[in-house]
Order: structure tokens, then C-alpha cells, then sequence
């Protein structure tokens, strides 16, 4: 850990371990041309339920336009690349055949992995939920990421209810919790649930000591209270770092500082109204108890904007202190049925929307499954969460003068095409240039390519990780890199 922390300068206190993001007065004159070398990272962005056909950029790959649910990404199109006709049927089914596999969950386990998680389980010969390990975590474990950060992957997202993980599996029972649940996983049997509570996440990213490992929770939670900051314990290490650094450095830090203190608040309200760390500090929240306890729609505590904004920030946090390269995020469980109703209804043709009466259903079955324009309004909320993300990382910029955006590869899709539940023509942008190695401003039509050849595009083209396979084609076809997405 010293050895990784060592690449960044740290604010120390009681409970805190906070890497500070690049500034040009830190880096060590030995350090040379070494010393300006930012990072590249990887971050898949997890689309529940598919997407309406809204999502297809109107006109030709010469003369585009985005697709209305997309429209949040107008300002940022010069930097997105959204790419038609990639299939995962291939991972299921020995003809390629795209729409006779309906399960959500069986669905949303081969997104990252490209395997069908049914066919683990039966060679692993288990009664437990198994699948594939996923491209994030082959990523996690190269030497291309491996050792170069604290955390070798983050795994967040926004919560949903129980009922996502009802798909049968062969021969009774439910048996698709893990693979609605979790794209990332670390190995076949050890699926990698995404953190869900927005101040768990900012102790993870701060380096404070969480409850049960020598923090006194009364004195945490008089903290919270009294709505003190943790960064409280570092002013010393602050004033002292900032006394080393240049005028224009000085208001740099300045301004991250104020940004963590605002996103740890932030962090903070949305726990407390979602029942996390922030009300029990002796007993941190499981999955169980955030995911199935009933946050399904707007509540007086919880907000799901607040929530989103919440991990955005946090995300955001993460890369610019190289906490981590590599983060999944799931804006929620496959076959979500959260219940929209902070989303006014809006009525869509392929290039515009404009506002409707009312507010919008459940997801799943009153979206997906209901009203193509309630399924674009809420598809178009979340598409705007991301936009903002991207947004944030756009405009900081690093060492090597381009935006962490810029340095980043945002892999954005969903794992099924849209209410046919066809795992053909998969919703799928990419965002941001992976420090020059990714295409973008671009419509590509592909002729019906399997995911895998993208997840494999990515370790071998963008991440060097000379890679020679990854994941299932039962129709025989031999994997392929995807040319017209690599600069």
C-alpha cells in the first residue's frame, strides 16, 4: 500500500488516507518525464432493462444525429461513439439466434462476461449461482492495472427491490439474484456486489476506518451530527501540503478540498434517508438490508436524484485521487422495477421528446413492458445521470492536459435490445478516448458483431493486455477484433 500511495501525495488524520489528484508542484523533480504520465482507466456503466428504439441515432454513420433518449449527451457528442448490432445470443444459443432467451438475469450475467451463466453452473457441477469472470476483473488482475492503485476495482450503483432475481432456474428454484445483481465478478463462484450506500463508498475512496475496525461509532455518529467533515482531522497535513505549492496549485487543492467536503455531505444525507452507515454506524448495511427493505420509489428520505448525483460525485472523486482505475456501476439491477415517479412522463419521436402530464410507472413492467414514451422518459433520466458523469470528468483536467473523460473509456449499454427482450442490437455507447486509443464522434453500424469481439477490442487494442480469447461463441465464429472503434 505505501508503495502504491507513494505515486500520490496523502492527507493524513485520524481515519483518513486521502490521495490528493495530480498537481504539477508534487511531482518530485526525479520523477521527470515520468512525472506527467496520466492514467488510463475503464468503467462499465450498467443499463437495466434494455432501451427503447429511441436510442438509434436517426439518418446514416456519415450524417448522424443522436437518438432522443441520448439527447443529454448532445454537448458531449464530439467524444461518443455509438456503436449498432452488437449481440450476446451467441454466448446462449449454438445458432446465434437472438430472441429465445427472456431472462433478465441470465441476460445481464453474460454482459461483462459473454458466457452463459447457466452453463457454469452445470460444469462447475453446483447447486450455487456461478458464472463466468467478467472483463473488468481480467483487466483488474493484468499487469496493466494490477498493483498500480489502492483498490484494484470499485463495484457501485443505485439500489432496487428484491424481485429482480426471480428468474427460474433449470429445474426450480430462483437462481439469478447474483447475476441481476452483480455484472463484475471476480471468479466463477464469487460474484462482486456493487456498493450501494454512498458513504460506505466515500470511506472506502477517503481511507477512513469504518466501525468494528477502530473507529468509536458514538463519536462518528456525534460527528455526522454535528455535520463535521472528516478532513477536519487532516488540516494539519492540508496546511502543510499546501504550503508547498504554487499559487495556481494552491487554488486547485482549494477547490478539490471543497468538493470532497461537499460530496461527503452529500454522501452523508443520502445514507441517512436510505438507512446506511450514516443512522447505524455500528453496523454496516448488507445487501439485504439496502436492496430489499422497500427503496423503490421516491420516499420523504430518499430521493433517487440525490442518490445518483451522490455516486456521481463519488465516482468522480475516485479517479481524479487514482483511487482505483477500473469501476463498474449499475444504475440498478437488471429487471429493476423501481417505481419512477420522480420522472415526468414525455412523449418521444426518434429525434426530439417533449413533456407529457404526470409522472412515470414502475420500470419494469410499466415501462419496458408498458408505454414506449414512459420507457423513454425513464431511459432518458438515467441516460442524463450519465451524461452528467461524463460532464464532471470532462472538465478536470490532468497531467497530460487532456480530461479525465478523455483518459477513460466509459463502456454505456444495457444487456438486452428493448421490451422483445432480444439479446441482439444492444444499446452501447462509448464515451471518452482511453488517452487516444478509442474513436469517437461516430455512428458505427456493425453487420451483427458478438460483444465478446468488443470486451476483447478493449483488453488487446486500448489496454495492450494481449489477450487470445474471452468468453463463448457457440456458433463457432473465431473472435475478432472490432476495428472501427480503435484510433
Amino acid at each position: 500500500m505505501n508503495n502504491i500511495f507513494s505515486r500520490r501525495t496523502l492527507l493524513r488524520g485520524a481515519g483518513v488516507a486521502l490521495a490528493l489528484p495530480w498537481m504539477e508542484s508534487l511531482v518530485p523533480r526525479s520523477a521527470g518525464a515520468a512525472g506527467v504520465v496520466s492514467p488510463t482507466r475503464y468503467m462499465p456503466i450498467y443499463l437495466p432493462n434494455g432501451a427503447p428504439d429511441f436510442w438509434v441515432p436517426p439518418g446514416t454513420t456519415s450524417d448522424w444525429t443522436l437518438g432522443s433518449v441520448l439527447d443529454p449527451f448532445t454537448a458531449l457528442k464530439a467524444k461518443v461513439s455509438v456503436i449498432q448490432n452488437l449481440e450476446n445470443g451467441s454466448a446462449f444459443n449454438k445458432d446465434g439466434d437472438n430472441g429465445v432467451e427472456p431472462s433478465h438475469g441470465r441476460q445481464s450475467g453474460a454482459w461483462l462476461t459473454c458466457v452463459d451463466a447457466y452453463a457454469v453452473r452445470t460444469r462447475l457441477g453446483t447447486t450455487q449461482e456461478a458464472n463466468g469472470v467478467s472483463v473488468d476483473q481480467l483487466m483488474a488482475l493484468h499487469p496493466v492495472f494490477a498493483g498500480k492503485t489502492l483498490l484494484p476495482s470499485m463495484q457501485v450503483g443505485l439500489s432496487t427491490v428484491h424481485s429482480s432475481c426471480d428468474t427460474p432456474c433449470p429445474g426450480g428454484g430462483a437462481c439469478q439474484c447474483s447475476n441481476s445483481r452483480s455484472v463484475s465478478w471476480h471468479t466463477e463462484t464469487q460474484p462482486l456486489y456493487k456498493k450501494v450506500d454512498p458513504l460506505t463508498v466515500f470511506n472506502m475512496i477517503a481511507g477512513v476506518a469504518m466501525p468494528g475496525s477502530g473507529t468509536d461509532p458514538v463519536a462518528a455518529a456525534k460527528a455526522i451530527a454535528l455535520k463535521k467533515s472528516i478532513l477536519d482531522g487532516a488540516l494539519d497535513s492540508a496546511t502543510a501540503t499546501r504550503a508547498r505549492l504554487s499559487v495556481a496549485d494552491q487554488q486547485r487543492m482549494d477547490e478539490f478540498l471543497t468538493a470532497v467536503r461537499d460530496t461527503e455531505m452529500q454522501a452523508t444525507q443520502v445514507s441517512m434517508g436510505m438507512g446506511g452507515v450514516a443512522c447505524a454506524l455500528g453496523t454496516a448495511p448488507t445487501m439485504a438490508t439496502v436492496t430489499e427493505d422497500g427503496i423503490r420509489q421516491t420516499t420523504a428520505t430518499y430521493n433517487k436524484g440525490d442518490h445518483a448525483d451522490a455516486m456521481n460525485a463519488l465516482i468522480v472523486m475516485a479517479l481524479q485521487c487514482d483511487v482505483t482505475r477500473i469501476i463498474t456501476y449499475m444504475l440498478e439491477d437488471e429487471r429493476s422495477e423501481f417505481v419512477y415517479d420522480n420522472v415526468s412522463k414525455r412523449t418521444f419521436t426518434a429525434t426530439t421528446s417533449t413533456p407529457a402530464s404526470g409522472t412515470c410507472p414502475e420500470y419494469h413492467t410499466g415501462g419496458q413492458h408498458g408505454n414506449p414514451n414512459d420507457y423513454g422518459a425513464i431511459t432518458l433520466w438515467n441516460v442524463g445521470k450519465v451524461a452528467d458523469l461524463c460532464t464532471k470528468m470532462d472538465a478536470i483536467k490532468e497531467a497530460n492536459g487532456l480530461s479525465i473523460l478523455d483518459n477513460t473509456a466509459v463502456f454505456f449499454g444495457g444487456c438486452m435490445h428493448g421490451s422483445d427482450h432480444a439479446c441482439d442490437r444492444l444499446p452501447t455507447l462509448l464515451i471518452g478516448g482511453a488517452g487516444g486509443k478509442l474513436k469517437t464522434g461516430q455512428f458505427v453500424s456493425l453487420s451483427k458483431r458478438p460483444l465478446r469481439d468488443l470486451h476483447f477490442t478493449m483488453m488487446n487494442s486500448v489496454f495492450g493486455m494481449a489477450q487470445t480469447d474471452f468468453g463463448t461463441d457457440l456458433t463457432g465464429a473465431p473472435i475478432s477484433l472490432i476495428n472501427e472503434i480503435v484510433a
